[in-house]
């Protein structure tokens, strides 16, 4: 998909969807004509979760609006900011809180050797597919899904053997802020199962993680 494309589907700038394609959000390659190509799938995924305004809330704030929605204490969060919270969640619905809370960690989808798919999931704190059982739904044993570090990524990766791409079969978010962090092999809270199924490029999962937050929210 070209970025005018993108830009059209997502109702935002060509200037946006660059800050998009630098940040990471959106996956895209250069063309043999120096042309930015973005992947359809994950821009038509973005366009069914993303509200048409409004800023996505700072890393701090994200995961503390999740805690909160996992009726968890969010320590970090002051208690101004907590009040403010609980009055902004009200007002929201799922896709909202998806597009609010995006900027909790950055992903990384890459391929791993099924030998090594287990022992990265132990590496890793669970979320998404990798601890969908709780929403009902059969996680696919050879996919990996969960947290870790920014610092231990590049570690993981060589450890594993990890080649990015955008089709493959473990999906890696990669956070600064390491208080969220429970011991690895450990499942994220219910809301952020939720917002990471909601992300998801399978409709069965995103519907799931849609309706997980919604119930939340309720």
């Amino acid at each position: 998909m070209t970025t005018a494309t993108a830009a059209a589907r997502l109702r935002v700038s060509q200037r946006q969807i660059q800050r998009l394609v630098r940040s990471g959000e959106v996956p895209a390659r250069r063309t043999a004509g120096d042309a930015w190509v973005l992947d359809a799938l994950a821009v038509n995924s973005l366009a069914r979760s993303r509200p048409s305004r409004g800023r996505p809330w700072s890393t701090e704030v994200a995961w503390g609006a999740l805690w909160m929605l996992s009726g968890l204490e969010a320590a970090w969060v002051d208690a101004r900011t907590r009040s403010r919270l609980s009055n902004r969640l009200e007002g929201m619905d799922a896709a909202d809180v998806v597009h609010a809370c995006r900027r909790r960690a950055d992903v990384v989808r890459c391929r791993v050797s099924e030998s090594f798919v287990d022992d990265l999931r132990s590496t890793l704190v669970k979320s998404g597919n990798s601890a969908a059982e709780q929403f009902g739904l059969a996680g696919d044993t050879m996919r990996v899904e969960g947290y870790c570090g920014l610092a231990a990524w590049p570690g993981i990766r060589s450890t594993y053997h990890l080649a990015e791409d955008e089709r493959g079969n473990a999906t890696i978010r990669l956070t600064t802020f390491t208080d969220v962090l429970a011991s690895p092999g450990a499942a994220m809270p219910k809301a952020v199962v939720a917002v990471d199924l909601a992300e998801s490029y399978e409709a069965r999962e995103r519907s799931a993680g849609l309706r997980a937050l919604q119930e939340l929210l309720a």
